[in-house]
């Protein structure tokens, strides 16, 4: 479907509601009489109540705003299932060499025990994370030529080649696809890392308008990405290249929203161990999304002047709001098909 068509026909308000109500401390007296003299009660003072926290990245209630770290998965049919991306606050899905995607698996609320199959950093990571601040990077492998680009970049790296501690190789998957991480040993890598202080979208009831939706297909040139509502669940459950996404830990993967970003993809200056070029994925700009949740897509737009920005989303020009829990973007190449049922 393309997103203009879409657009006009997709309309969204966002409902905003507020209410506040009070109680006067009640103050109890005695009477005075020839032998007592008058008294009257302390106050009893009304208690403050107490902050719910919420993940700014993903708005689960009761979640810390953490240190920010970041780790790259492989998502071609050799990594799955994969390890860790249950409690993800936000997951990117990436175009790489051939077509096919990887992951970025963003933790500040909450972090796995273990992550993987780990991959290596690519070219797009650089100014898709700088809105994060500094994060700690969990990779491994990247062309030799782009090192000098990661060290220079606001990343703390964590990486496999430099330094084993914390990386494992499992024996029931195959290499490459085999380095797993365990996060409470990468973490002490990492030094400083910035934890979220603002994001470009608000988390609330579902907004008016938008269409019924209850399927959607994402193309890539050699990988495909199919989410389908669950309404007992509450989330878009994934497939990749036609076979359910399935967790290692249990079940199958899913988004509580799910946003398909359209960007625009360049050839870069890298290339794989086989030639083939690295794709870059521009996210400074604007551009256009579908967001989808609660069951109903909303035709929307994302914007982000610099790369030090959070990336902004909205509908009908309002700020979009978007269902507390996993959020899943894909980064989608412009004029990439987009099946929408």
């Amino acid at each position: 479907m393309n997103p203009r068509s879409l657009a006009a026909v997709l309309s969204a308000a966002l409902v905003l509601a507020a209410c506040s109500s009070g109680t006067q401390p009640k103050t109890a007296s005695s009477s005075p009489s020839s032998s007592t003299s008058s008294t009257s009660a302390t106050p009893t003072p009304t208690p403050t109540p107490t902050p719910t926290l919420a993940s700014l990245l993903s708005g689960r209630v009761g979640k810390p705003n953490g240190p920010i770290f970041v780790a790259k998965v492989d998502n071609t049919a050799h990594a799955h299932p994969q390890l860790g991306l249950t409690v993800a606050d936000i997951v990117y899905i990436e175009q790489v060499e051939g077509g096919v995607t990887r992951l970025a698996a963003v933790y500040s609320s909450q972090l796995p025990p273990k992550v993987g199959p780990v991959r290596s950093a690519r070219i797009s990571d650089i100014e898709l994370l700088n809105q994060y601040g500094t994060v700690g990077l969990i990779y491994s492998g990247a062309q030799s030529k782009l090192h000098p680009k990661l060290a220079a970049a606001r990343l703390r790296l964590i990486s496999n080649d430099a330094n084993h501690r914390g990386f494992a190789r499992s024996h029931t998957r195959p290499a490459p696809y085999n380095v797993i991480g365990t996060l409470a040993v990468l973490r002490t890598r990492a030094g400083h890392v910035d934890s979220p202080t603002r994001v470009g979208y608000q988390f609330g009831p579902t907004p008016l308008g938008g269409k019924p939706a209850t399927h959607v297909t994402a193309s890539y040139p050699r990988a495909r990405v199919d989410a389908v509502w669950s309404a007992t669940r509450s989330r878009w459950l994934l497939s990749m290249d036609g076979r359910r996404d399935m967790a290692a830990e249990g079940g199958q993967l899913g988004a509580t929203t799910f946003v398909i970003q359209f960007v625009t993809i360049t050839s870069s200056a890298y290339h794989d161990v086989n030639g083939v070029v690295t794709p870059t994925s521009r996210t400074v700009g604007s551009g256009t999304a579908f967001i989808f949740r609660d069951g109903r897509v909303y035709a929307g737009r994302w914007a982000r002047a610099r790369s030090t920005d959070p990336t902004s989303y909205s509908i009908g020009g309002k700020p979009a709001v978007f269902a507390a829990g996993n959020l899943w973007v894909a980064l989608l190449g412009k004029g990439q098909p987009v099946l929408v049922r």
